[in-house]
């Protein structure tokens, strides 16, 4: 048994325990990051970093290695109402960047470790964590104890500091599977930018991983298969969306059987801890990944606490930052899965918008990149849509003769109803799954 004693232990060294390790020492603490993993995972995880975690990546003195990362200007979204893509460059003409998992964790790991106040222990494994005392032994090795002033958990959802801070918690809501799918040779529509194709049971994201690859990355609904093997399903439902040369590409990979799978899991990002111990990144909790969001929220969880006296206030914060960013995650996962009459009309009321507005296009990309944090800006977006989705629904009901009073109640209680399902931000989408499913 030995005891040492530093101010910070963190669990986990991803991307949110090594930004919180540098935000902390960087402030003259001394941290200890344990992590049992001794190389960074090699599995589907987050790789688009929005500018705002750049900026926090910079002001941690962790530099990307160039030649494994590819800026983004913003996304181009493919709608499915037959109109021209629509694209949504990132706000201030300030890029976004991509860069596989592995080799942003791998940077993160040398930037931590080359500082003087982090230790970086790999290849141990955490007993228990109990009254600012950590318990952790590596290999075979006797139980180390460890007390500290602050404790971090930065091991993902099933972070064992959640755990103990709340030992029976509601669990994290299941709302689809993301299929990724890494296609060499292949152009996009447009180089530099991330694109978003809409029309199939759920959207597909492509972005440009390195010079000769892109990741394709295919949102498929939560639903047993009856009929016919998963390649196959996603063959018939996502391959129509893409272009030829991303479709063949597709096409080839699922025969050649080259998928990785990732679950998406929603947890409203509202605890982040109590007294000594706080929450970052996906511990907290987590949005829909189509916004490409999960690292910025790290990387900003893990600044935000390091400035923070408390964890509380560091909650609140944090609770403020991110509350907007969530509302439209659930908004743009229930507008591109969801079948129903008034989704689809706001689906075409959101393209209508986003064509002929410049600045609707970029209050979406603030909010998307986290730099705008107040809801009002997003409820002005979608109130924006929503009134001119209705007005053009009330036309179309008196034009095929439905009676004027019975048209406006039906529609102006569908539309409330939604509006109302946005506002209470709902952990997981509550709406019928497409029809379109295997």
């Amino acid at each position: 048994m030995s005891r040492a004693a530093y101010d910070v232990a963190v669990l986990g060294a991803g991307p949110a325990g090594c930004a919180a390790a540098l935000a902390h020492a960087r402030r003259g603490l001394s941290v200890l990051v344990l992590e049992a993993a001794r190389r960074p995972p090699v599995r589907l995880a987050g790789e688009w970093i929005h500018p705002t975690g750049l900026d926090a990546l910079h002001r941690l003195g962790v530099d990307l290695p160039a030649a494994r990362t590819m800026p983004a200007l913003g996304f181009v979204l493919h709608p499915d109402d037959g109109g021209p893509p629509i694209t949504l460059p990132c706000p201030d003409g300030k890029p976004a960047a991509v860069i596989r998992h592995e080799d942003l964790v791998t940077a993160l790991r040398a930037g931590a470790s080359g500082h003087p106040g982090v230790t970086l222990a790999l290849g141990t494994r955490v007993r228990s964590v109990e009254h600012t005392t950590v318990t952790y032994t590596r290999g075979t090795g006797p139980a180390r104890h460890v007390r500290v002033r602050r404790v971090i958990g930065a091991e993902g959802q099933t972070s064992l500091v959640r755990r103990a801070l709340r030992p029976a918690p509601a669990p994290a809501a299941m709302v689809s599977r993301t299929a990724g799918v890494l296609v060499r040779g292949a152009p996009l529509p447009v180089e530099g930018y991330g694109h978003l194709f809409a029309g199939g049971p759920g959207p597909a994201l492509a972005y440009r991983l390195d010079r000769d690859t892109v990741r394709l990355a295919l949102d498929v609904p939560v639903l047993p298969l009856r009929s016919e093997p998963l390649p196959a399903f996603l063959r018939r439902c996502y391959t129509p969306l893409l272009p030829e040369d991303l479709a063949r590409a597709l096409h080839d990979a699922l025969a050649h059987g080259g998928l990785q799978w990732a679950v998406s899991r929603l947890r409203p990002r509202d605890f982040h801890g109590r007294g000594p111990y706080a929450l970052v990144g996906d511990a907290v909790g987590t949005c829909h990944p189509l916004t490409a969001s999960g690292l910025t929220f790290a990387l900003r969880d893990a600044e935000c606490l390091a400035h923070t006296r408390t964890v509380r206030g560091h909650g609140r914060r944090r609770r403020a930052a991110g509350r907007a960013g969530e509302h439209l995650a659930a908004a743009l996962h229930r507008i591109f899965c969801d079948p129903g009459r008034t989704t689809a009309e706001l689906r075409r009321s959101m393209y209508a918008v986003l064509r002929e507005s410049a600045g609707e296009r970029e209050r979406m990309m603030r909010v998307l990149c986290a730099e705008e944090h107040r809801t009002t800006a997003l409820t002005g977006a979608v109130l924006h849509v929503a009134v001119r989705a209705l007005g053009e629904r009330l036309g179309v009901d008196v034009r095929e003769g439905h009676p004027a009073w019975r048209a406006r109640g039906r529609a102006c209680a569908e539309y409330a109803a939604w509006l109302w399902w946005m506002c209470r931000n709902r952990s997981h989408p509550e709406h019928p799954s497409p029809a379109d499913t295997p």
